[in-house]
């Protein structure tokens, strides 16, 4: 018997195929969300998919199990799903996914940024609690877009105000990165690329800390400070127990931002080594 596992959010599509004796093939695809009422999020689902078959092929699968950022709820994924893979599909949230990954429910909290960022637990009770996660609009401080947005703000004032910018700097990474000169350039980046391309930013960012730039450490100071905050909003909610935390998402890689986390939230802070993708698929068993 075969499972599949996916792990769809703005940034990739990750996905595994296990049998009973472990991983069997597992591969990375374009992004995709759960909008499928608007037809050009349908469309990206279905090519994804019908990448992801054409590699399975062959291989009679007996469940599948997507976490996917934007996910609808009245079976529309589950139907299409079925549809493409002649298997019974379960379907929830990334951070759902992210969550039962690492937790069962009322062990822990899971602290999510990517793109964006959120707090999330389910407690024993199975009641589901989320902090944060308002989209890069209105909130999702911390997370990888509000860092990459921090650091092309930094540099615009360094072109505004007519300071030298110098080498190895981190408005020089920025520029470089966004093969930019000045605000038009700049502007042009901002405003015709995706979401996921302004979140990348934060590994430049990440690398300019490592170098020592103030003010890129500053940012990822400032930005642990903010997923802290939802952290404690989580702990509010759920009482006294002070409950383990999960450190995941794209920018949970990044050295100094754990460090941080842990000068707040000490020992019970640690990042996540798990595969979603895989664990998605031994969900789907």
């Amino acid at each position: 018997m075969y499972f599949l596992g996916i792990d769809a959010g703005a940034s990739a599509t990750q996905w595994a195929l296990i049998d009973q004796s472990g991983l069997v093939i597992s591969g990375v695809e374009a992004p995709m969300d759960g909008h499928i009422y608007r037809e050009s999020s349908k469309e990206r689902m279905i090519e994804v998919t019908d990448r992801i078959a054409d590699q399975i092929k062959g291989q009679t699968l007996s469940g599948v199990y997507l976490g996917i950022t934007g996910v609808l709820t009245d079976g529309s994924i589950e139907k299409l799903l079925k549809a493409k893979f002649g298997a019974p599909a379960t379907v929830v949230s990334d951070i759902e996914l992210a969550y039962r990954a690492n937790f069962a429910d009322g062990e822990g909290i899971l602290l999510y940024a990517g793109t964006g960022s959120v707090a999330y637990a389910i407690d024993k009770s199975a009641g589901v609690h989320k902090i944060g996660g308002w989209g890069y609009l209105l909130g999702d401080e911390g997370a990888g877009y509000w860092i990459g947005r921090e650091a092309i703000r930094h540099t615009l004032f360094v072109l505004e105000t007519q300071h030298e910018i110098k080498a190895d700097s981190l408005a020089q990474s920025i520029l470089k990165n966004l093969d930019a000169t000045d605000w038009n350039s700049i502007k042009e980046f901002v405003y015709s690329k995706e979401r996921s391309a302004i979140a990348a930013l934060s590994r430049t960012v990440d690398l300019a800390a490592i170098n020592g730039d103030a003010t890129a450490i500053l940012i990822l100071k400032e930005a642990a400070e903010h997923l802290v905050d939802l952290v404690h909003r989580v702990d509010g909610i759920l009482g006294d127990t002070l409950l383990p935390v999960k450190f995941t998402g794209g920018i949970s890689s990044s050295l100094l931002l754990a460090s941080e986390l842990e000068k707040s939230l000490g020992k019970r802070v640690s990042r996540s080594s798990v595969d979603l993708a895989v664990r998605a698929a031994e969900l789907a068993r």
